[in-house]
């Protein structure tokens, strides 16, 4: 064997070695952690969106990218744990959700998110490498205080207390004057796009020629647009007949490609004004004053 090899040879024995202790360790961990509550002594961050979002935890606090702080008591629960070469990770859920204001038109729409966080821990390889849980519990307990039960970690004087911001006042009523206002909204979509495809369609009507050239391109142009099938309203609406509609052999004469279009055209836009009779919405009654 080169001694290259035995390098090798050494350094992946090394390395399952310290999987080993890893995967181990994770076990342990587990056991002792997940599914536990616990109230933060540091602040944490979190984007409040389905991933866990990025905490590194060190002796002069919590470095993170996310943009929403929480102060420290928050209330969180552990979801998993992950070991690492020279990390603990902690995945974590925040018991509160919060409020996020979205705008659509004139209205100003709040949606409810839960937020996570990763607790990222720095440990020492050895103490990964060694399994030694009492060690890295003494990290973790640097930046959190963990209880069996939710009540335990209410009642331990840890918590800070936050609760999700209530909606706005009548907050109901704005919610059925917006249902009202894109209701009224689709419904106008809808008309144009109509509108607009009754112009096309009759346009495509008045051109028709008395030509045998071209009504053979014509009745050619029809049958290609019989395989249509555009269901969805949004797509019915935004629909539009150059992104549809099919190009003619070179071979044809001008007049063919010509009624080639024609057919098309008319049989696209009276397609859309028999689908498009459908995506009318029921307007919702109006609240009460």
């Amino acid at each position: 064997m080169s001694r290259i090899d035995a390098v090798l040879a050494a350094a992946c024995v090394l390395f399952g070695a310290i999987m080993s202790s890893a995967a181990d360790l994770d076990d342990q961990l587990d056991k002792r952690l997940r599914g536990s509550w616990a109230t933060l002594e540091v602040e944490v961050y979190s984007s409040c969106s389905s991933t866990y979002s990025d905490n590194r935890v060190g002796a002069a606090g919590v470095a993170s990218k996310a943009d929403r702080r929480f102060s420290a008591g928050e209330l969180v629960k552990i979801d998993k744990i992950k070991v690492k070469r020279s990390r603990v990770d902690l995945l974590t859920s925040l018991e509160e959700p919060v409020l996020v204001m979205t705008k659509d038109g004139p209205f100003e729409l709040y949606h409810e998110r839960n937020c996570k966080a990763q607790l990222i821990f720095e440990v020492p390889r050895d103490v990964i490498k060694t399994r030694d849980v009492d060690a890295v519990l003494a990290v973790i307990d640097s930046a959190l205080t963990t209880h069996s039960t939710r009540g335990a970690a209410v009642e331990s004087g840890g918590w800070n207390g936050r609760k999700r911001d209530p909606f706005p006042p009548d907050y109901d009523q704005t919610l059925v004057r917006y249902e009202i206002w894109k209701a009224e909204q689709i419904n106008a979509a809808v008309a144009a796009r109509i509108e607009k495809a009754t112009i096309e369609a009759a346009e495509a009507a008045e051109d028709i020629e008395r030509d045998a050239d071209y009504l053979d391109g014509f009745a050619a142009g029809a049958e290609e647009q019989q395989s249509l099938d555009i269901d969805d309203c949004d797509r019915l609406i935004d629909a539009s007949f150059s992104s549809h509609k099919e190009r003619p052999a070179s071979d044809h004469s001008t007049k063919w490609k010509r009624g080639h279009e024609d057919g098309q055209s008319l049989v696209f836009h009276v397609y859309l004004l028999r689908k498009l009779r459908r995506c009318f919405v029921p307007i919702p009654a109006s609240p009460p004053p």
